[in-house]
Formats: structure tokens, sequence, C-alpha cells
């Protein structure tokens, strides 16, 4: 009896090896490469990119993500040559890239709120924008961006052209009165750096200025030919974006651990200031309001500064999220 069960002990410890050698040589499931182009250096826009990618989140999906910065040419221009797959951009610049009929689509908005803003020393004195009118004003020699200043403030505008890269310094070497920024990093710069500014947000004074940006572009064959694998690359970075918000230090610590040119404490700071743009009052992200896209793009045809009235929702779709 002793020796019978000897031998069915030795068979069993045999097929169970057998099973698990064969387990271990099985492939792993190989990844689906796609290449995700940014449109600048890695800071809190992106945040959410990074720690999908640092939990794991896209190989979960079957997704091989590769985050590349962007070289001479602009992320729309990679993208629409699929040259990559994805990349961030913003409504504005894309009005330009569909006339062109450059084969992209915005899939997915990183931010709810169009966080752009004026912003001038407080010594200025300026109580609103129209205070700024006369003064010297950075440009980047944008038609829409300067359109856009010129509604708020008043055609009497001292153009200095000029691509400020730190818009704070710019102020207090004075350079120029006043400056298209962003809260939720240039802002916040300024408070770091203890100089006293005002900020006037674009859309506070006309509300046709919440357009988005940054928004989220797919190459059209890309979502024509692998539409699921553009659904899981979203499904991913929704749970990125959902984790910053939820843990927006750690987050920032990912981001700043893929960011080593960055200021760390400018990136702590932002990343709590933005966290409340990530998502929309339904608690959705990556969610477009069509009504929204579609009032800026027509407000730019009614000041003629496209030459085309765009249909509905171009350039744009919610197709590829989960909700």
């Amino acid at each position: 009896m002793k020796k019978r069960l000897f031998h069915l002990l030795s068979l069993l410890i045999m097929v169970l090896g057998f099973v698990s050698c064969g387990a271990a040589k099985q492939p792993e499931k190989k990844l689906e490469k796609v290449t995700l182009v940014l449109d600048w250096v890695p800071n809190t826009n992106h945040t959410g990119i990074f720690v999908a990618k640092d939990k794991g989140y896209f190989k979960e999906e079957g997704i091989d993500l590769e985050i590349v910065q962007p070289a001479e040419d602009s992320s729309a221009t990679v993208v629409g040559a699929g040259k990559a797959e994805l990349g961030i951009y913003f409504q504005p610049n894309l009005v330009k890239k569909l006339l062109k009929n450059t084969p992209i689509t915005a899939i997915a908005a990183i931010l709810q709120k169009n966080t752009a803003g004026l912003m001038c020393l407080k010594s200025l004195g300026a109580k609103t924008p129209k205070d700024l009118e006369g003064k010297r004003y950075s440009t980047w020699q944008d038609p829409i961006d300067d359109a856009t200043v010129k509604t708020l403030v008043g055609d009497k505008l001292q153009e200095i052209p000029g691509e400020s890269t730190d818009a704070t310094a710019g102020l207090v070497a004075n350079q120029y009165d006043f400056i298209i920024v962003y809260s939720n990093w240039d802002l916040i710069n300024a408070r770091l750096k203890k100089v006293d500014v005002d900020f006037f947000p674009l859309a506070q004074y006309e509300p046709i200025f919440d357009y988005y940006t940054p928004v989220l572009i797919a190459n059209n064959d890309f979502l024509k030919n692998k539409p699921e694998v553009a659904r899981k690359v979203l499904k991913a970075l929704e749970k990125g974006y959902r984790f910053a918000v939820e843990n927006p230090d750690e987050a920032a610590n990912i981001l700043i651990k893929n960011a080593p040119e960055g200021n760390p404490e400018l990136i702590r700071e932002s990343q709590k200031s933005i966290v409340k743009y990530y998502l929309n009052e339904k608690g959705e992200w990556g969610k477009v309001d069509i009504a929204k896209w579609d009032r800026f793009y027509n407000w730019l045809y009614e000041k003629k500064l496209i030459d085309k009235k765009l249909d509905s929702g171009a350039g744009v779709t919610n197709e590829y999220l989960g909700h």
C-alpha cells in the first residue's frame, strides 16, 4: 500500500512539474506599440500619461506606450504624418490643421476648463483686461491669440514679438506689460518667485474663450484601423488621470521622476491646482462638450479668422471614451 502510494505521489509530482514548466515556457502576450508625442516638455497637463505608464495601466490593456517630445515639428504635424499615433495639441491650433485636411482628430480633453489668462505685474494697477489697452503685449504673433486679446483688451496694443519661456522673468525685466499664460503653471511660478501679479482668466471675461486646451489627438488611419487600441489607450489614460486626482502628491512625484529638468516645487504646487480640471462636473474624464467646441470655432468664422464655417463637431469625437 505504501509502495503504491509512493508511486502515485511521484507521478503527481512529475505531472505538476510538466505543467509548471509548460506554463513557464508560454510566451508573454505581445504588446501593441503606440507612440504619443507631447506638445512640450513634461508638465502637469501630462501627469496622467506618466502615471498610467508608471503604474502599468497601459500594459494591463496590452499597450506598449512610448512617450516622446516634439523636435522641430509640432505634435499635430507628427501625428498627421503617421509618425506617431497620438499627440497632445490645442483646439485653437487644431483648426488650422483641419482647414488643411490634416488627418487628425481630437479624441479626449485633457483639461475641462481653459486655464489661460492675461498676467501683468500688480504694480501696473490693472483692475480688468480693459485697463491693459495701450500697454505692451508679449505676442507670439498668432492671429487667434491676438484676436482673443484684442476682444478682451481693445485694439490699441503695443505688440512685442517674442517667445517668452519664462513669463514672470519677462515681466520683472520690463520686457512687456502683459502676456497670455496658464494659471496652473505660469501664475504659480510667479507666486513661488514671490512676484506680485494680477491674472485675468480669459473664460471669466468671455465664455467663448473657454475652449479646450490641451486635447489628445489621434491619426485618423490609426482610429480607422485600430479603434479598439485607441479605446484601450484612453481606458489606461483615464485610470492615470483619476489616480492623479485622488493622489496628487504621488502623481507629482511620478512626473518629477520623468521630468528631471523640471522644478519639483513648481510641479507639486501645479499638480495640486490642476487636478480640479481633469474631470467635468459629472466626474467624467476626457469628455468634450461639442456645443462648447463648436461655439469657439463659430466665433473664429464670425471674426474672419478662418474662411470656412466648420461643421458641428469638426475634428473631435467622444466615440473612443468609455462613457
